[in-house]
């Protein structure tokens, strides 16, 4: 659903003039905005994983409104999404537009305190990484956020949450245009199930997905489809924060091979005062055929590799209660020579420096 870009764009001045979340007869307002600087290894070529930073380029990344009503029965959640996109002014040249676009409507039905069903366009559960870029503490996200877990699925979910040491998930999904499962947009039946519990120092979660795409055809055969998330966070002090994550994802054609990637991450992050460090290690194996499972023209991973180890050190600054800067050092080594430098020879290593700011209300 395409909504008009310059009445986003008017929404979110409204909204940011607003020193906190705003709030309108229950209907609460939240959202954020962010730009980065990047200075990329490889220069003008394709850095893989990347969210499509160019080197030395000031960029509008992105910027979201998050709406939420919450009653006795009902609760209702809208995700909107602004981002710079690319169009073809010609075979020859692009430019820049913004489309803003409903990516999440939830709405729940609250049968008893502890059970809801609900519907709409909904956000999966797996993978630790918020969508909100200043609630997680690297303004970077992993590779597994980027090409190996499903972000939102249509269809329906019930919740079960007895308190906060269980919060059970059944959803069936009809499509998922925007992510592993559905590609095509044509109607799929996927089915995800998960279950995540709390206590005072550690939080963990478990889940996945599954389903089938294809009608069966030559040009449309039958695939199944399957991607799971197992993520732990441990707190033993207020400043420091370990995370665990485990993602994978996997297809298979009828008659055919699978084809797979799996992730496996950690984080640790130290908070004191305004100032947040941060040291995240990726091992992702499988990274070349990221690309054939996204379908996408152009390679945004790692075509020929199997597996790459990427490290991430980085520093978040509260400049406000409303307002984040970070700095951050990214290093990619791949397994072999599929990357490019800004020279353009082959390699198996590149970095990536980013300055980034997130304002948030």
């Amino acid at each position: 659903m395409k909504l008009k870009s310059t009445t986003l764009a008017f929404a979110t001045i409204l909204c940011s003039l607003s020193a906190a979340a705003a709030e309108f007869s229950g209907l609460k307002v939240s959202g954020e905005a962010s730009f980065d600087y990047n200075y990329l290894s490889s220069g003008d070529n394709r850095y893989p994983a990347a969210g499509g930073a160019t080197s030395d380029t000031y960029r509008f990344n992105q910027a979201q409104l998050l709406l939420t009503k919450e009653t006795d029965q009902i609760s209702f959640l809208a995700r909107l999404n602004y981002a710079p996109t690319d169009y073809m002014q010609s075979s020859t040249a692009s430019a820049k537009a913004s489309f803003g676009t409903l990516d999440q409507l939830e709405i729940f039905y609250k049968i008893r305190p502890d059970f809801s069903i609900g519907f709409g366009r909904l956000s999966t559960t797996l993978g630790l990484e918020s969508y909100m870029k200043s609630e997680n503490v690297l303004f970077g996200n992993t590779i597994s956020y980027q090409g190996i877990l499903p972000g939102y699925g249509e269809g329906l979910r019930a919740k079960y949450t007895p308190g906060d040491w269980l919060n059970l998930t059944l959803s069936t999904y009809n499509r998922i245009p925007n992510a592993q499962f559905g590609d095509d947009n044509t109607p799929t039946k996927t089915t995800e199930l998960s279950a995540t519990g709390t206590t005072s120092d550690f939080t963990w979660f478990a889940g996945g997905v599954m389903g089938t795409d294809g009608d069966g055809s030559v040009s449309n055969p039958k695939i199944d489809r399957t991607a799971s998330s197992i993520w732990m966070t441990y707190r033993p002090y207020e400043e420091l924060t370990f995370s665990a994550f485990y993602d994978t994802r996997s297809q298979k054609p009828l008659g055919g091979s699978s084809i797979y990637a799996q992730s496996l991450s950690g984080i640790l992050s130290y908070s004191r005062a305004k100032n947040t460090i941060a040291l995240r290690y990726e091992s992702v194996l499988g990274a070349g055929e990221l690309d054939t499972m996204n379908g996408t023209v152009s390679s945004n991973f790692y075509p020929g590799a199997d597996k790459v180890q990427v490290w991430t050190i980085g520093d978040s600054y509260a400049v406000s209660e409303f307002m984040k800067v970070y700095l951050e050092y990214r290093h990619d080594d791949a397994d072999q020579e599929v990357l490019r430098n800004n020279k353009g020879d082959a390699t198996k290593e590149l970095h990536l420096i980013t300055l980034g700011a997130v304002a948030h209300f």
